[in-house]
């Protein structure tokens, strides 16, 4: 009996485990997609670097290094970049805002979005420079300036999407590294 009860207890907490891993498997797809409520033409927004920044400080134990470098090379693969680009920055992300997280779980939500909107504007200033570098041909940067600022403009919205989401994850799963 004690077995069957430990067994339901585990395949239910690896069920609700399922939910953030979907939610970033969503905002990974919307990274390829065209939306349709962006004008023609218009950079879109670094979907991947809000579950990262979420995750990395409140739970950072769904989020290993590892899945940081897949996610990061399918976007190089899918997204015809140089590969390892964006598989380094997110692993290189993800280390320096797990390094930090005491830290940050101690601010406030607006130093939060502000350091988000720092970081965003950071990465994708750095991906250019790699980019232009692996080419020796630099794109135009103001897509990267408008990717950045819608990317910053819609992080409230996706992150209480992670909010919801960590609040009905199982305390079990809540230890942090």
């Amino acid at each position: 009996m004690i077995a069957q009860d430990f067994s339901f207890k585990k395949i239910e907490h690896m069920a609700w485990l399922v939910v953030p891993y979907s939610l970033m498997l969503f905002l990974l797809l919307l990274h390829f997609v065209t939306l349709p409520f962006l004008p023609d033409g218009f950079e879109k927004p670094y979907f991947i670097l809000m579950p990262l920044f979420y995750w990395s400080i409140y739970r950072p134990s769904l989020l290993p290094p590892a899945l940081c470098f897949g996610v990061g090379l399918a976007i190089d693969v899918l997204g015809g970049m140089p590969p390892g680009l964006n598989a380094f920055m997110l692993v290189l992300l993800q280390w320096l805002i797990k390094d930090q997280r005491r830290f940050l779980m101690a601010q406030s939500y607006g130093t939060i979005w502000a350091l988000f909107t720092f970081i965003c504007f950071a990465t994708l200033t750095v991906q250019w420079a790699l980019y232009g570098l692996s080419n020796w041909n630099w794109p135009h940067f103001l897509p990267v300036v408008k990717s950045a600022a819608l990317t910053t403009l819609i992080f409230p919205f996706i992150t209480w999407l992670h909010i919801v989401v960590h609040r009905i994850l199982p305390v079990a799963s809540k230890a942090y590294h």
